[in-house]
């Protein structure tokens, strides 16, 4: 399934519209910092690796604009320990 992910700044969000509803990242800046705090998928479309294609975006995101990650969603924890290479992205602060 390909995921059409945007950053929709006004919102402070990563977003993926499907079937007329809105999967989502929200996400925080702090300086030099992304601040990762809560992902949505509506529960009709759970299941399907959509939480996760939003959390390889905006770790990707970050690692092109040089940012930091604070993982403050237990879906971007689970989706770092599954995938360590996105492990020094992580914010020390």
């Amino acid at each position: 399934m390909e995921i059409a992910i945007t950053d929709n700044k006004e919102r402070n969000r990563f977003e993926t519209e499907i079937n007329g509803e809105f999967a989502y990242l929200d996400y925080e800046f702090y300086g030099g910092v992304m601040a990762l705090v809560h992902t949505f998928v509506p529960p009709k479309e759970r299941h399907q690796g959509i939480a996760f294609a939003l959390v390889k975006f905006a770790l990707d995101f970050a690692n092109t604009e040089h940012l930091k990650v604070i993982d403050g969603c237990p879906t971007v924890t689970i989706f770092i320990e599954q995938h360590p290479e996105y492990e020094s992205l992580l914010s020390t602060r």
